[in-house]
């Protein structure tokens, strides 16, 4: 393909995500609370403070960070980050994102200890408060309490149900089928003490907040797949040319990167699991199989060996029929493949 032919079309691609995406915030754009008391206009007072503050406006935070809808979305949004994050995290975040987590796309400022000071302080203040024990204590079932404790918690930050939330963390839209409620729960427990590289906080959850939000978030069995792919056959018509963008998108729709990494890099624990108790890395996978091979293996599960008879049992990947295309298994072999060690190609003589 001609290189303009490319870049007309990355560049009309570009346009195209960038209408799905919501626009830049601006003060104009700040609702100040007329209703709701004290809670919800400091709340108010606390997103337009961060929104006028000089060094917010002069770094551009808003082209990747979002407030209350509006801005980008490459980073986490950031309504609720006085809630999920200590001041102490936040200044080691600011010193140097990428000591924090390895491959950050956020760069290093080099804030200097004024800056620091201050965005640390306007950051602590974006929170809305709100009391678990009431919404635990309140009516419905423990899932209908989860989405309501999911919500408060601003987990749409970083993850994704459907077509709402981010890229940041797995997506949560077939998470009931990859994981059990006690795994789910001793994840909540202490993320950072399961894996200790996590980008999730723990946020001190009380033994029925961990019992709702388990309960919420494995009832997701794909009920709101519709959504996501509505969405994404909008951007496979630009991509229609570059499988391994499709299978990359298919492979996080599907959570793969919950339990392999974003690169089957793997890395996750798996307790109980012989030999290792690691998820196996999918690296190598696409040169141990092929196209026909791995949808068939995806269609029809694995479950591994129990590396002791007591325990809890090892989580295993699930039997994707009925929910994982054919067309979409393809894909994700084609991604896979891209990220296959290359054959090594041996020359003979000097």
């Amino acid at each position: 393909m001609p290189v303009f032919s490319r870049l007309k079309r990355f560049y009309y691609y570009y346009i195209f995500l960038a209408s799905l995406l919501p626009v830049a915030c601006s003060t104009s754009s700040v609702r100040q609370a007329t209703a709701g008391g004290e809670r919800e206009a400091a709340v108010s007072v606390a997103v337009a403070g961060f929104i006028n503050n000089g060094i917010v406006q002069q770094k551009g935070c808003l082209t990747c960070h979002s407030i209350g809808g509006k801005g980008g979305t490459v980073g986490p949004g950031l309504d609720q980050v006085g809630n999920r994050r200590s001041a102490d995290w936040l200044r080691r975040w600011l010193i140097n994102p990428n000591d924090v987590k390895n491959g950050t796309r956020m760069p290093n400022f080099q804030f200097s200890e004024q800056e620091l000071n201050e965005l640390v302080d306007v950051l602590s203040r974006l929170k809305k408060e709100f009391d678990p024990q009431m919404i635990l204590a309140g009516s419905g079932n423990p899932a209908e309490k989860g989405e309501q404790l999911f919500k408060s918690y601003d987990c749409f930050a970083c993850h994704r149900i459907g077509s709402k939330g981010r890229f940041i963390g797995p997506n949560l839209t077939w998470l009931g089928r990859r994981k059990s409620v006690e795994w789910e729960k001793n994840w909540l427990k202490n993320p950072p003490a399961y894996k200790p590289d996590t980008f999730m906080p723990d946020f001190g959850l009380t033994p029925g907040e961990i019992e709702a939000l388990a309960a919420f978030v494995t009832s997701q069995q794909g009920q709101r797949n519709s959504e996501v792919k509505k969405w994404e056959e909008n951007v496979i018509f630009f991509l229609d040319s570059r499988p391994r963008e499709i299978g990359e998108m298919f492979y996080r729709r599907f959570g793969c990167d919950g339990c392999h990494g974003r690169r089957g890099e793997s890395g996750y624990r798996n307790p109980n699991a012989a030999p290792k108790e690691q998820m196996p890395r999918l690296t190598r996978v696409a040169r141990k199989m092929d196209k026909a091979q791995l949808t068939d293996w995806l269609m029809s599960g694995h479950r591994p060996q129990r590396l002791a008879t007591e325990g809890s049992e090892p989580l295993s990947c699930p039997d994707w029929k009925g929910a994982v295309t054919g067309d979409e298994a393809g894909y994700i072999y084609d991604f896979l493949l891209s990220i296959a060690p290359k054959k090594k190609r041996f020359k003979f003589g000097g």
